[in-house]
Protein backbone atom coordinates (compact mmCIF):
# COMPACT_ATOMS: atom_id res chain seq x y z
CA UNK A 1 0.00 0.00 0.00
CA UNK A 2 2.88 2.37 0.71
CA UNK A 3 4.23 1.92 -2.83
CA UNK A 4 0.83 2.75 -4.32
CA UNK A 5 0.60 5.92 -2.22
CA UNK A 6 4.08 6.96 -3.36
CA UNK A 7 3.17 6.24 -6.99
CA UNK A 8 0.01 8.36 -6.68
CA UNK A 9 2.07 11.19 -5.18
CA UNK A 10 4.69 10.96 -7.95
CA UNK A 11 2.04 10.88 -10.68
CA UNK A 12 0.27 13.89 -9.11
CA UNK A 13 3.53 15.86 -9.12
CA UNK A 14 4.27 14.83 -12.71
CA UNK A 15 0.76 15.75 -13.89
CA UNK A 16 1.08 19.12 -12.16
CA UNK A 17 4.37 19.78 -13.95
CA UNK A 18 2.82 18.69 -17.25
CA UNK A 19 -0.12 21.07 -16.84
CA UNK A 20 2.22 23.91 -15.82
CA UNK A 21 4.43 23.30 -18.87
CA UNK A 22 1.39 23.12 -21.16
CA UNK A 23 0.08 26.45 -19.83
CA UNK A 24 3.48 28.04 -20.45
CA UNK A 25 3.52 26.59 -23.96
CA UNK A 26 0.04 27.93 -24.64
CA UNK A 27 1.12 31.40 -23.49
CA UNK A 28 4.20 31.27 -25.73
CA UNK A 29 2.15 30.10 -28.73
CA UNK A 30 -0.23 33.00 -28.19
CA UNK A 31 2.76 35.38 -28.15
CA UNK A 32 4.03 33.73 -31.33
CA UNK A 33 0.68 34.11 -33.10
CA UNK A 34 0.40 37.77 -32.04
CA UNK A 35 4.03 38.63 -32.81
CA UNK A 36 3.11 40.67 -35.91
CA UNK A 37 0.27 43.21 -35.71
CA UNK A 38 -2.48 43.34 -38.35
CA UNK A 39 -1.77 45.12 -41.60
CA UNK A 40 -4.13 47.97 -40.66
CA UNK A 41 -2.01 48.80 -37.58
CA UNK A 42 1.18 49.38 -39.61
CA UNK A 43 2.00 52.81 -41.05
CA UNK A 44 4.95 54.65 -42.57
CA UNK A 45 5.72 58.13 -41.16
CA UNK A 46 8.11 60.95 -41.97
CA UNK A 47 9.61 62.08 -38.64
CA UNK A 48 12.43 64.18 -37.25
CA UNK A 49 15.02 61.77 -35.82
CA UNK A 50 17.70 62.53 -33.22
CA UNK A 51 21.16 60.90 -33.34
CA UNK A 52 20.31 58.74 -30.29
CA UNK A 53 17.32 57.17 -32.11
CA UNK A 54 14.46 59.17 -30.59
CA UNK A 55 11.93 60.51 -33.07
CA UNK A 56 9.95 63.75 -32.93
CA UNK A 57 6.92 64.96 -34.90
CA UNK A 58 7.80 66.46 -38.26
CA UNK A 59 6.29 69.79 -37.19
CA UNK A 60 8.10 69.95 -33.81
CA UNK A 61 9.05 73.59 -33.17
CA UNK A 62 11.52 72.83 -30.38
CA UNK A 63 13.52 70.24 -32.31
CA UNK A 64 17.30 70.47 -31.66
CA UNK A 65 19.53 71.47 -34.56
CA UNK A 66 21.03 67.99 -34.90
CA UNK A 67 17.60 66.46 -35.76
CA UNK A 68 17.11 65.37 -39.37
CA UNK A 69 14.08 63.99 -41.30
CA UNK A 70 13.82 60.24 -41.84
CA UNK A 71 11.21 57.69 -42.95
CA UNK A 72 10.39 55.20 -40.17
CA UNK A 73 7.87 52.43 -39.49
CA UNK A 74 5.22 52.68 -36.75
CA UNK A 75 2.58 50.26 -35.38
CA UNK A 76 -0.41 50.58 -33.03
CA UNK A 77 -0.89 48.14 -30.12
CA UNK A 78 2.19 46.12 -31.06
CA UNK A 79 3.64 43.33 -28.90
CA UNK A 80 6.88 43.76 -26.98
CA UNK A 81 8.75 41.47 -29.41
CA UNK A 82 7.50 43.41 -32.45
CA UNK A 83 8.51 46.67 -30.74
CA UNK A 84 12.08 45.32 -30.73
CA UNK A 85 11.75 44.46 -34.44
CA UNK A 86 10.53 48.01 -35.13
CA UNK A 87 13.41 49.44 -33.12
CA UNK A 88 16.01 47.48 -35.11
CA UNK A 89 14.26 48.26 -38.42
CA UNK A 90 14.09 51.99 -37.70
CA UNK A 91 17.75 51.98 -36.63
CA UNK A 92 18.64 50.46 -40.00
CA UNK A 93 16.51 53.01 -41.86
CA UNK A 94 18.00 55.86 -39.85
CA UNK A 95 21.62 54.82 -40.46
CA UNK A 96 20.90 53.91 -44.11
CA UNK A 97 19.36 57.29 -44.97
CA UNK A 98 20.17 58.38 -48.51
CA UNK A 99 21.06 54.87 -49.72
CA UNK A 100 18.97 52.09 -51.27
CA UNK A 101 17.23 49.98 -48.61
CA UNK A 102 17.77 46.21 -48.89
CA UNK A 103 14.58 44.18 -48.40
CA UNK A 104 16.67 41.12 -47.52
CA UNK A 105 18.14 42.92 -44.49
CA UNK A 106 14.69 44.04 -43.29
CA UNK A 107 13.38 40.48 -43.74
CA UNK A 108 16.35 39.01 -41.87
CA UNK A 109 15.81 41.40 -38.93
CA UNK A 110 12.20 40.23 -38.65
CA UNK A 111 12.79 36.49 -39.15
CA UNK A 112 15.58 36.23 -36.57
CA UNK A 113 13.29 37.54 -33.85
CA UNK A 114 10.38 35.28 -34.83
CA UNK A 115 12.70 32.26 -35.16
CA UNK A 116 13.93 32.70 -31.58
CA UNK A 117 10.37 32.66 -30.22
CA UNK A 118 9.39 29.71 -32.46
CA UNK A 119 12.36 27.65 -31.25
CA UNK A 120 11.47 28.41 -27.65
CA UNK A 121 7.90 27.17 -28.15
CA UNK A 122 9.06 24.10 -30.12
CA UNK A 123 11.42 23.12 -27.30
CA UNK A 124 8.59 23.10 -24.73
CA UNK A 125 5.88 21.33 -26.77
CA UNK A 126 7.12 17.77 -26.14
CA UNK A 127 8.10 18.37 -22.50
CA UNK A 128 4.76 16.99 -21.08
CA UNK A 129 5.34 13.69 -22.95
CA UNK A 130 8.83 13.34 -21.46
CA UNK A 131 7.48 14.10 -18.00
CA UNK A 132 4.78 11.44 -18.48
CA UNK A 133 7.39 8.84 -19.46
CA UNK A 134 9.42 9.84 -16.42
CA UNK A 135 6.38 9.30 -14.19
CA UNK A 136 5.70 5.90 -15.79
CA UNK A 137 9.26 4.71 -15.23
CA UNK A 138 9.18 5.93 -11.64
CA UNK A 139 5.91 4.04 -11.07
CA UNK A 140 7.36 0.84 -12.54
CA UNK A 141 10.52 1.23 -10.45
CA UNK A 142 8.49 1.71 -7.25
CA UNK A 143 6.36 -1.36 -8.10
CA UNK A 144 9.45 -3.49 -8.68
CA UNK A 145 10.92 -2.25 -5.41
CA UNK A 146 7.72 -3.34 -3.64
CA UNK A 147 7.89 -6.80 -5.22
CA UNK A 148 11.54 -7.14 -4.32
CA UNK A 149 10.82 -6.19 -0.73
CA UNK A 150 7.65 -8.29 -0.19
CA UNK A 151 8.45 -11.20 -2.52
CA UNK A 152 6.16 -13.06 -4.92
CA UNK A 153 4.24 -15.75 -3.06
CA UNK A 154 1.20 -15.99 -5.34
CA UNK A 155 -0.60 -14.13 -8.10
CA UNK A 156 -2.16 -11.68 -5.64
CA UNK A 157 1.31 -10.25 -4.93
CA UNK A 158 1.44 -8.86 -8.48
CA UNK A 159 -1.81 -6.93 -8.03
CA UNK A 160 -0.18 -3.90 -6.29
CA UNK A 161 2.53 -3.84 -8.99
CA UNK A 162 0.00 -3.82 -11.82
CA UNK A 163 -2.09 -1.21 -9.99
CA UNK A 164 1.00 1.02 -9.64
CA UNK A 165 1.89 0.61 -13.31
CA UNK A 166 -1.69 1.52 -14.27
CA UNK A 167 -1.54 4.63 -12.10
CA UNK A 168 1.89 5.60 -13.48
CA UNK A 169 0.71 5.24 -17.07
CA UNK A 170 -1.83 7.97 -16.33
CA UNK A 171 1.07 10.42 -16.44
CA UNK A 172 2.09 9.17 -19.88
CA UNK A 173 -1.47 9.48 -21.13
CA UNK A 174 -1.80 13.06 -19.83
CA UNK A 175 1.63 13.94 -21.26
CA UNK A 176 0.74 12.52 -24.68
CA UNK A 177 -2.60 14.36 -24.66
CA UNK A 178 -1.02 17.69 -23.68
CA UNK A 179 1.73 17.21 -26.28
CA UNK A 180 -0.88 16.70 -29.01
CA UNK A 181 -2.74 19.79 -27.83
CA UNK A 182 0.51 21.77 -27.77
CA UNK A 183 1.36 20.70 -31.32
CA UNK A 184 -2.09 21.81 -32.45
CA UNK A 185 -1.65 25.20 -30.79
CA UNK A 186 1.82 25.55 -32.35
CA UNK A 187 0.49 24.75 -35.85
CA UNK A 188 -2.28 27.33 -35.48
CA UNK A 189 0.18 29.91 -34.12
CA UNK A 190 2.58 29.29 -37.02
CA UNK A 191 -0.27 29.62 -39.52
CA UNK A 192 -1.31 32.97 -38.05
CA UNK A 193 2.34 34.02 -37.76
CA UNK A 194 3.00 33.27 -41.44
CA UNK A 195 -0.10 35.18 -42.51
CA UNK A 196 0.73 38.31 -40.53
CA UNK A 197 4.41 38.04 -41.44
CA UNK A 198 3.50 38.07 -45.14
CA UNK A 199 1.28 41.10 -44.51
CA UNK A 200 4.23 42.82 -42.80
CA UNK A 201 6.52 42.05 -45.76
CA UNK A 202 3.84 43.36 -48.13
CA UNK A 203 3.71 46.64 -46.20
CA UNK A 204 7.50 46.91 -46.44
CA UNK A 205 7.49 46.28 -50.20
CA UNK A 206 4.41 48.35 -51.06
CA UNK A 207 4.59 51.32 -48.67
CA UNK A 208 8.13 51.69 -47.34
CA UNK A 209 10.55 50.65 -50.10
CA UNK A 210 8.98 52.84 -52.85
CA UNK A 211 9.38 55.90 -50.60
CA UNK A 212 13.01 55.03 -49.87
CA UNK A 213 13.79 54.40 -53.54
CA UNK A 214 12.07 57.64 -54.53
CA UNK A 215 14.11 59.44 -51.89
CA UNK A 216 17.29 57.97 -53.37
CA UNK A 217 16.24 58.88 -56.92
CA UNK A 218 15.46 62.39 -55.74
CA UNK A 219 18.87 62.60 -54.06
CA UNK A 220 20.62 61.49 -57.27
CA UNK A 221 18.55 63.96 -59.25
CA UNK A 222 19.48 66.75 -56.87
CA UNK A 223 23.15 65.72 -57.10
CA UNK A 224 22.98 65.85 -60.91
CA UNK A 225 21.40 69.31 -60.78
CA UNK A 226 24.07 70.53 -58.38
CA UNK A 227 26.86 69.13 -60.58
CA UNK A 228 25.35 70.74 -63.69
CA UNK A 229 25.09 74.09 -61.95
CA UNK A 230 28.66 73.71 -60.68
CA UNK A 231 29.96 72.93 -64.17
CA UNK A 232 28.24 75.92 -65.68
CA UNK A 233 29.43 78.25 -62.94
CA UNK A 234 32.96 76.82 -63.11
CA UNK A 235 33.14 77.40 -66.88
CA UNK A 236 31.95 80.98 -66.37
CA UNK A 237 34.57 81.57 -63.69
CA UNK A 238 37.28 80.13 -65.97
CA UNK A 239 36.22 82.56 -68.70
CA UNK A 240 36.58 85.40 -66.21
CA UNK A 241 40.12 84.24 -65.42
CA UNK A 242 41.30 84.55 -69.07
CA UNK A 243 41.88 88.37 -68.99
CA UNK A 244 43.60 88.05 -65.63
CA UNK A 245 45.88 85.38 -66.98
CA UNK A 246 46.78 87.69 -69.92
CA UNK A 247 47.68 90.45 -67.46
CA UNK A 248 49.75 88.05 -65.38
CA UNK A 249 51.56 86.91 -68.51
CA UNK A 250 52.28 90.54 -69.51
CA UNK A 251 53.55 91.29 -66.00
CA UNK A 252 55.87 88.31 -66.10
CA UNK A 253 57.15 89.42 -69.52
CA UNK A 254 57.87 92.96 -68.19
CA UNK A 255 59.72 91.52 -65.20
CA UNK A 256 61.73 89.31 -67.54
CA UNK A 257 62.72 92.33 -69.68
CA UNK A 258 63.69 94.27 -66.56
CA UNK A 259 65.91 91.45 -65.36
CA UNK A 260 67.51 91.18 -68.78
CA UNK A 261 68.23 94.94 -68.90
CA UNK A 262 69.54 94.77 -65.33
CA UNK A 263 71.83 91.95 -66.35
CA UNK A 264 73.02 94.03 -69.33
CA UNK A 265 73.75 97.13 -67.20
CA UNK A 266 75.45 95.19 -64.49
CA UNK A 267 74.61 94.69 -60.86
CA UNK A 268 77.62 96.75 -59.66
CA UNK A 269 76.53 99.87 -61.51
CA UNK A 270 72.95 99.37 -60.26
CA UNK A 271 74.16 99.07 -56.67
CA UNK A 272 76.35 102.21 -56.99
CA UNK A 273 73.41 104.19 -58.42
CA UNK A 274 71.19 103.03 -55.56
CA UNK A 275 73.81 104.07 -52.99
CA UNK A 276 74.05 107.53 -54.56
CA UNK A 277 70.29 107.90 -54.45
CA UNK A 278 70.22 106.88 -50.76
CA UNK A 279 72.90 109.49 -49.97
CA UNK A 280 70.84 112.22 -51.64
CA UNK A 281 67.79 111.11 -49.71
CA UNK A 282 69.67 111.19 -46.40
CA UNK A 283 70.93 114.75 -47.13
CA UNK A 284 67.39 115.85 -47.89
CA UNK A 285 66.06 114.34 -44.64
CA UNK A 286 67.26 117.30 -42.48
CA UNK A 287 65.72 119.79 -44.87
CA UNK A 288 62.44 117.88 -44.78
CA UNK A 289 62.54 117.88 -40.95
CA UNK A 290 63.04 121.69 -40.81
CA UNK A 291 60.27 122.18 -43.33
CA UNK A 292 57.97 119.97 -41.26
CA UNK A 293 58.65 122.06 -38.09
CA UNK A 294 57.96 125.28 -39.94
CA UNK A 295 54.72 123.83 -41.30
CA UNK A 296 53.59 122.80 -37.79
CA UNK A 297 54.24 126.29 -36.36
CA UNK A 298 52.35 127.84 -39.23
CA UNK A 299 49.39 125.55 -38.52
CA UNK A 300 49.44 126.57 -34.82
CA UNK A 301 49.41 130.27 -35.74
CA UNK A 302 46.46 129.71 -38.04
CA UNK A 303 44.59 127.88 -35.26
CA UNK A 304 45.26 130.74 -32.81
CA UNK A 305 44.01 133.35 -35.29
CA UNK A 306 40.87 131.32 -35.93
CA UNK A 307 40.12 131.11 -32.17
CA UNK A 308 40.64 134.89 -31.76
CA UNK A 309 38.22 135.59 -34.61
CA UNK A 310 35.62 133.33 -32.96
CA UNK A 311 36.01 135.21 -29.62
CA UNK A 312 35.54 138.60 -31.33
CA UNK A 313 32.43 137.31 -33.09
CA UNK A 314 31.02 136.15 -29.74
CA UNK A 315 31.59 139.59 -28.15
CA UNK A 316 29.89 141.29 -31.08
CA UNK A 317 26.91 138.95 -30.80
CA UNK A 318 26.48 139.73 -27.08
CA UNK A 319 26.67 143.51 -27.76
CA UNK A 320 23.98 143.19 -30.40
CA UNK A 321 21.78 141.27 -27.95
CA UNK A 322 22.33 143.89 -25.22
CA UNK A 323 21.39 146.68 -27.62
CA UNK A 324 18.24 144.86 -28.61
CA UNK A 325 17.32 144.27 -24.94
CA UNK A 326 17.69 147.99 -24.09
CA UNK A 327 15.44 148.91 -26.97
CA UNK A 328 12.81 146.34 -25.97
CA UNK A 329 12.89 147.51 -22.30
CA UNK A 330 12.01 151.05 -23.26
CA UNK A 331 9.14 149.88 -25.38
CA UNK A 332 7.87 147.57 -22.56
CA UNK A 333 7.95 150.32 -19.93
CA UNK A 334 6.16 152.70 -22.23
CA UNK A 335 3.48 150.19 -23.09
CA UNK A 336 2.75 149.16 -19.44
CA UNK A 337 2.43 152.60 -17.77
CA UNK A 338 -1.38 152.43 -18.00
CA UNK A 339 -1.49 148.94 -16.38
CA UNK A 340 0.57 150.06 -13.38
CA UNK A 341 -1.68 153.08 -12.82
CA UNK A 342 -4.80 150.88 -12.93
CA UNK A 343 -3.38 148.54 -10.29
CA UNK A 344 -2.61 151.45 -7.91
CA UNK A 345 -6.15 152.80 -8.29
CA UNK A 346 -7.62 149.34 -7.55
CA UNK A 347 -5.70 148.89 -4.28
CA UNK A 348 -6.52 152.43 -3.06
CA UNK A 349 -10.22 151.93 -3.81
CA UNK A 350 -10.50 148.62 -1.89
CA UNK A 351 -8.30 149.55 1.08
CA UNK A 352 -11.29 150.76 3.16
CA UNK A 353 -13.29 147.58 2.36
CA UNK A 354 -10.42 145.34 3.43
CA UNK A 355 -10.12 147.23 6.73
CA UNK A 356 -13.87 146.77 7.43
CA UNK A 357 -13.63 143.06 6.61
CA UNK A 358 -10.82 142.67 9.14
CA UNK A 359 -12.89 144.38 11.89
CA UNK A 360 -15.91 142.14 11.23
CA UNK A 361 -13.75 139.00 11.40
CA UNK A 362 -12.29 140.05 14.78
CA UNK A 363 -15.80 140.65 16.20
CA UNK A 364 -17.01 137.25 14.97
CA UNK A 365 -14.05 135.45 16.56
CA UNK A 366 -14.64 137.21 19.94
CA UNK A 367 -18.34 136.28 19.92
CA UNK A 368 -17.52 132.61 19.10
CA UNK A 369 -15.08 132.45 22.05
CA UNK A 370 -17.74 133.75 24.49
CA UNK A 371 -20.32 131.19 23.25
CA UNK A 372 -17.83 128.31 23.55
CA UNK A 373 -17.01 129.25 27.17
CA UNK A 374 -20.74 129.23 28.09
CA UNK A 375 -21.24 125.78 26.50
CA UNK A 376 -18.27 124.28 28.38
CA UNK A 377 -19.56 125.69 31.70
CA UNK A 378 -23.00 124.12 31.16
CA UNK A 379 -21.48 120.74 30.23
CA UNK A 380 -19.33 120.69 33.35
CA UNK A 381 -22.35 121.34 35.60
CA UNK A 382 -24.31 118.53 33.87
CA UNK A 383 -21.46 116.02 34.38
CA UNK A 384 -21.27 116.88 38.10
CA UNK A 385 -25.01 116.24 38.52
CA UNK A 386 -24.78 112.81 36.77
CA UNK A 387 -21.82 111.78 38.95
CA UNK A 388 -23.77 112.67 42.12
CA UNK A 389 -26.78 110.60 40.97
CA UNK A 390 -24.56 107.56 40.23
CA UNK A 391 -22.96 107.77 43.67
CA UNK A 392 -26.39 107.82 45.34
CA UNK A 393 -27.53 104.72 43.33
CA UNK A 394 -24.43 102.72 44.36
CA UNK A 395 -25.12 103.63 48.03
CA UNK A 396 -28.69 102.32 47.74
CA UNK A 397 -27.49 99.07 46.11
CA UNK A 398 -25.00 98.24 48.91
CA UNK A 399 -27.58 99.07 51.60
CA UNK A 400 -30.07 96.67 49.95
CA UNK A 401 -27.42 93.87 49.96
CA UNK A 402 -26.76 94.38 53.66
CA UNK A 403 -30.49 94.32 54.42
CA UNK A 404 -31.05 91.02 52.50
CA UNK A 405 -28.20 89.12 54.34
CA UNK A 406 -26.88 87.57 51.10
CA UNK A 407 -23.78 86.05 52.73
CA UNK A 408 -25.84 84.24 55.40
CA UNK A 409 -28.02 82.72 52.68
CA UNK A 410 -24.94 81.44 50.82
CA UNK A 411 -23.65 79.77 54.01
CA UNK A 412 -26.99 78.01 54.48
CA UNK A 413 -26.91 76.68 50.90
CA UNK A 414 -23.36 75.26 51.43
CA UNK A 415 -24.28 73.37 54.65
CA UNK A 416 -25.36 70.13 52.79
CA UNK A 417 -21.84 69.78 51.39
CA UNK A 418 -20.29 69.47 54.87
CA UNK A 419 -21.17 65.71 54.97
CA UNK A 420 -19.67 65.03 51.51
CA UNK A 421 -16.78 62.87 52.86
CA UNK A 422 -19.13 60.56 54.73
CA UNK A 423 -21.34 60.14 51.66
CA UNK A 424 -18.29 59.26 49.52
CA UNK A 425 -17.18 56.63 52.05
CA UNK A 426 -20.64 54.98 51.96
CA UNK A 427 -20.60 54.98 48.17
CA UNK A 428 -17.14 53.34 48.13
CA UNK A 429 -18.34 50.54 50.41
CA UNK A 430 -21.33 49.87 48.14
CA UNK A 431 -19.10 49.72 45.02
CA UNK A 432 -16.69 47.28 46.75
CA UNK A 433 -19.53 44.96 47.68
CA UNK A 434 -20.87 45.03 44.12
CA UNK A 435 -17.43 44.12 42.68
CA UNK A 436 -17.07 41.17 45.06
CA UNK A 437 -20.47 39.85 43.98
CA UNK A 438 -19.48 40.16 40.30
CA UNK A 439 -16.22 38.23 40.92
CA UNK A 440 -18.15 35.44 42.59
CA UNK A 441 -20.49 35.22 39.57
CA UNK A 442 -17.49 35.07 37.19
CA UNK A 443 -15.86 32.22 39.15
CA UNK A 444 -19.13 30.29 39.12
CA UNK A 445 -19.44 30.74 35.33
CA UNK A 446 -15.84 29.51 34.86
CA UNK A 447 -16.60 26.30 36.72
CA UNK A 448 -19.70 25.72 34.61
CA UNK A 449 -17.71 26.28 31.37
CA UNK A 450 -15.01 23.79 32.49
CA UNK A 451 -17.68 21.16 33.04
CA UNK A 452 -19.13 21.87 29.58
CA UNK A 453 -15.69 21.43 27.97
CA UNK A 454 -15.24 18.08 29.67
CA UNK A 455 -18.65 16.91 28.44
CA UNK A 456 -17.84 18.07 24.87
CA UNK A 457 -14.52 16.15 24.95
CA UNK A 458 -16.33 13.00 26.02
CA UNK A 459 -18.86 13.52 23.23
CA UNK A 460 -16.07 13.90 20.63
CA UNK A 461 -14.45 10.66 21.83
CA UNK A 462 -17.75 8.83 21.45
CA UNK A 463 -18.22 10.29 17.94
CA UNK A 464 -14.71 9.21 16.87
CA UNK A 465 -15.37 5.69 18.03
CA UNK A 466 -18.77 5.67 16.31
CA UNK A 467 -17.37 6.92 12.97
CA UNK A 468 -14.19 4.80 12.90
CA UNK A 469 -13.67 2.79 9.65
CA UNK A 470 -12.13 -0.53 8.77
CA UNK A 471 -8.88 -0.93 6.83
CA UNK A 472 -10.59 -1.05 3.42
CA UNK A 473 -12.50 2.16 4.04
CA UNK A 474 -9.30 3.88 5.19
CA UNK A 475 -7.51 2.70 2.01
CA UNK A 476 -10.30 4.05 -0.17
CA UNK A 477 -10.19 7.36 1.69
CA UNK A 478 -6.43 7.57 1.11
CA UNK A 479 -6.85 6.66 -2.55
CA UNK A 480 -9.80 8.89 -3.49
CA UNK A 481 -9.96 11.29 -0.58
CA UNK A 482 -12.61 11.15 2.08
CA UNK A 483 -13.74 12.56 5.42
CA UNK A 484 -10.97 12.22 7.99
CA UNK A 485 -11.80 11.87 11.66
CA UNK A 486 -11.08 14.85 13.85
Amino acid sequence: MLEIALEILVVAVVVGLQIRTFLQTRTKTRQLSLLYPPREALRVEQRLVLPDGRDLPEYAADAPPEAYPATILKADDASAEFEEILLDTNDYLRHNKGAAADFGILKDISERRSQVLDNEVQANVSTPLYLGLLGTFLGVILGLVGIARNGVSDDSALTPFLTGVLIAMTGSFVGLLLTLLGNGLLREARRQLDGRQNQYYTVLQVRLLPILHSDMAGSLSNLKSVLDAFNQQFVGQVDLFNPLMDKVTENIRVQSDFLQRLDTIGYDKMAAANIAVFEKVRESADMFAAFTGYQQKLNQMLDTGYQSAQSVNGILDRLRGFEKGINDLGQYVGGNNNSVQLMLDFFQKHQTELRNLRDRAEQHIDQAGVNLADILTQRQAQNERQAQLAYEKWQQYYQQLNADNVFEKLLKQLEPFQNLNAQQADLSRDVTATQRELLRKVELDSQIQAKLLAEISNLNTVLVKATSKNSFQRFMDKLFGGVKPV
